[in-house]
């Protein structure tokens, strides 16, 4: 077949699988969809939903002289808080006094103003502890700020004080008081900044009388804003890739999988075959029977050397048919063994004992006097001993009569002895 020829046939279309086509139709594009929308979400919390580092929360207290901000609420947010407090009341102006009389000096327009600022009431804010706050706020009523309702409004309770209130006109100002350890004062509005606010710290707000309508704001600016556009991002790279492999690995027939590893595991080069290593089973089964306690063998008694022969002539016999030998060391009983070695030794001392003391036979016994005679000269008295001794004696009775032996004189010395 020419080239021209194969050109012009035409192709053959291979029909996808069911399988292919769901994987690559459906599921690949969810995938797809999936990871295109967590992207876009990650990039407005990016953006335009980050979370703002400046927060506002305000409140309002009606009818009320005091506010008290709890324990923990000050560095709720962050440790620098802004608070501003207004009692609604706009402050009275001197210029319209001063425009209808001008032919008033300038000392009684001072005189006035000063006169002015004593009779209205200050707005005074205070940071103290909680037990000195309470001492101050005995049987009063006051607005208490226990958190936050929203990002933007703050969450209030009225509350009564508990004693009674004092009734004294020489009572220390507020602002004169030594049991505050920051104080801010001003004419219808104060506001006091705290650069590192202490959980245990407790806020008071005086606005010198009960006001109808008063306000309080507090503002914080946040050091570490959270960061929601990351799970996003990892969402749409997780999608992404389970797209791609939905398109390619999964789409694919499993025999066709198995097919083509197969033959990629033949194409490969055929290395050495790897030493044999123990299996995790068998591992675990080795360490648990080592751990295993197993029972005492009791010491060998003395005179059980002829199970230890027998023992040792079935392993000479296991050894000869080449059977091989398991040895345990965990199954050693070394008192065991310590026993039948003392009984070894005793047994070989006694041994040693019975050749020391073997009685001599009677052929040993005649040719030693025989020697003797030879060097005495005394033949017939060797003779008459040797047969004295022909029984079996005792090494200890033979030295005996072998020395009155040799004490006593020969018969053909006392024969010479009478002829002389």
């Amino acid at each position: 077949m020419t080239d021209q020829e194969a050109q012009e046939q035409p192709r053959k279309y291979t029909k996808p699988t069911r399988r292919a086509w769901i994987m690559r139709g459906i599921v690949t594009p969810i995938f797809g969809l999936l990871a295109v929308a967590c992207v876009v979400f990650g990039v407005l919390n990016a953006t335009v939903w980050k979370p703002s580092r400046n927060i506002t929360a305000t409140a309002q207290a009606h009818g009320t002289q005091y506010v008290v901000i709890d324990p923990g609420v000050l560095d709720l947010v962050d440790t620098a808080v802004t608070v501003s407090a207004d009692n609604g009341e706009t402050a009275s102006s001197n210029g319209a006094e001063a425009g209808t009389d001008a032919s008033e000096d300038s000392q009684n327009q001072q005189t006035s103003q000063d006169q002015q600022a004593q009779t209205e009431p200050q707005v005074c804010m205070a940071v103290g502890s909680a037990k000195d706050v309470s001492g101050w706020l005995a049987g009063e009523p006051y607005v208490r700020v226990t958190g936050l309702s929203t990002w933007q409004a703050l969450s209030t309770s009225e509350e009564q004080a508990k004693g009674t209130a004092s009734a004294s006109q020489n009572q220390v100002a507020f602002a004169d008081s030594d049991m505050w350890s920051q104080v801010e004062c001003g004419g219808t509005s104060a506001s006091m900044h705290l650069n590192s606010a202490q959980p245990a710290q407790v806020m008071l707000i005086d606005f010198g009388t009960k006001t109808p309508n008063a306000d309080l704001s507090m503002h914080w600016v946040r050091q570490r804003v959270p960061d929601f556009a990351l799970p996003w991002y990892f969402g749409g790279g997780l999608c992404a890739v389970l797209a791609v492999l939905s398109a390619s690995v999964f789409a694919m027939e499993p025999h066709t999988r198995r097919k083509k590893q197969a033959e990629s595991a033949q194409a490969r080069p055929k290395s050495a075959k790897p030493a044999d290593e123990p299996t995790i089973g068998a591992a675990l089964a080795g360490t648990f029977a080592a751990l295993k306690p197993r029972p005492k063998k009791k010491a060998a008694a003395k005179g059980s050397g002829r199970h230890g022969r027998h023992a040792g002539a079935a392993e000479d016999e296991s050894a000869q048919q080449g059977a091989p030998t398991v040895v345990d060391p965990g199954a050693r009983n070394i008192v065991a063994e310590h026993a039948n070695r003392n009984a070894g030794d005793e047994t070989a001392e006694h041994g040693a004992e019975g050749e020391t003391t073997s009685v001599i036979s009677a052929d040993e016994l005649q040719a030693y006097f025989a020697r003797l005679a030879q060097e005495v000269g005394v033949e017939p008295a060797a003779e008459d001993a040797a047969e004295t001794t022909a029984e079996p004696a005792d090494a200890e009775v033979v030295e005996t009569e072998t020395a009155v032996v040799e004490e006593q004189p020969s018969a053909d010395q006392s024969e010479g002895k009478e002829n002389e």
